[in-house]
């Protein structure tokens, strides 16, 4: 790879990049999940995880199944957002600058993005085979012929390599851009251990403190963003990475595995139910819903992590309504 210098502006790009891969990759999975006709679901009442242990237990379906394995990435990757969002607040919110979600930055499904350097299509769609495969190339494990990052680069070979580049951009520009008594915006929605039903961790999502205290926890997050998903090389996730309630059995699983599992389904099994794209006088109306919806909610991340407003996730969980009226209507989602 070509040696580049780290430069503020080069980690202030790369860092928005990663709030921008974070973000994709939601809607992506999202919309695979809730194709998905769980048996006893609807529009009016979507899919949700729930534990399917024992082939005697009254809520397992291979449908049921599936969807947990992709909702809990989704659930995760919410987490992943946080903790890029966090990590670029840490260093450049007290320069005045914040990530963006919206204009240029809002999330597109005609490609990977440019920064990623995986040659396959990009599509929105149901749980198929050829779904299942896109989904697994995001979450690949960065390869070990990978070299180390050397600089900041235009382009990497994977998203782990990606992250790599971004762990040795921070350590070398830290001590010049990190502010210990700064307002750095920080965000705990998806790992504060209040919420006991939610995905919250063994380490902290927010990044403040003294210099020092600050860089652990910035590791802290990288790791976890690397660990829970492509940067990890075997199936089980680090304990210290996973939530902390053991009956999350996907959680001690990386998106990778999860994503096999899910084809290893299609693999054996055959197919999974899913709503079919037929068309319907319902579909215009109800993708008309999800759009707004989905512009409102890249307004509240982007205004939430301005410092503007506080962080208003009420239009995110309203995506499963809308996702499964598009579906049922006949459509494929679209963002």
């Amino acid at each position: 790879m070509q040696n580049k210098t780290w430069t503020d502006a080069a980690l202030f790009d790369h860092l928005q990049k990663a709030v921008y891969l974070e973000l994709w990759t939601i809607p992506l999975y999202l919309t695979a999940a809730y194709s998905l006709q769980v048996p006893g679901t609807n529009a009016d009442h979507p899919p949700k995880p729930v534990t399917v242990r024992g082939k005697k237990n009254p809520n397992r379906s291979r449908e049921q199944l599936a969807f947990n394995n992709i909702y809990s990435v989704v659930v995760q990757e919410m987490l992943h957002l946080e903790l890029a969002s966090n990590l670029f607040n840490a260093l450049f919110a007290p320069k005045g600058y914040s990530p963006k979600f919206t204009g240029e930055w809002a999330p597109r499904y005609d490609r990977f993005p440019s920064w990623i350097a995986v040659n396959k299509p990009v599509k929105l769609g149901p749980v198929n085979p050829e779904q299942m495969s896109l989904l697994a190339a995001i979450e690949t494990p960065e390869p070990k012929s990978d070299g180390a990052p050397n600089g900041p680069q235009d382009v990497y070979d994977s998203i782990g390599q990606f992250y790599k580049a971004i762990e040795q951009g921070i350590h070398q520009r830290w001590n010049d851009l990190y502010q210990p008594d700064a307002d750095h915006r920080q965000k705990s929605e998806f790992a504060n251990p209040q919420y006991i039903r939610d995905d919250y961790t063994r380490f902290s999502s927010t990044i403040g403190g003294d210099s020092r205290t600050a860089l652990k926890q910035a590791n802290e997050v990288l790791q976890a963003i690397v660990g829970q998903g492509e940067g990890n090389v075997g199936p089980i996730i680090d304990a210290e990475l996973r939530p902390e309630d053991a009956n999350d059995l996907e959680d001690q699983f990386s998106h990778f595995a999860r994503f096999r599992m899910v084809q290893a389904m299609l693999k054996f099994g055959g197919p999974l139910e899913t709503y079919p794209a037929t068309g319907g006088s319902g579909l215009a109306a109800a993708q008309q819903q999800l759009t707004a919806g989905f512009t409102s909610l890249l307004t509240a991340l982007e205004k939430g992590y301005a410092g503007d407003d506080e962080l208003d996730l009420g239009s995110m969980w309203a995506l499963p309504n809308q996702i499964v009226s598009v579906w049922s209507a006949g459509g494929v989602p679209q963002f």
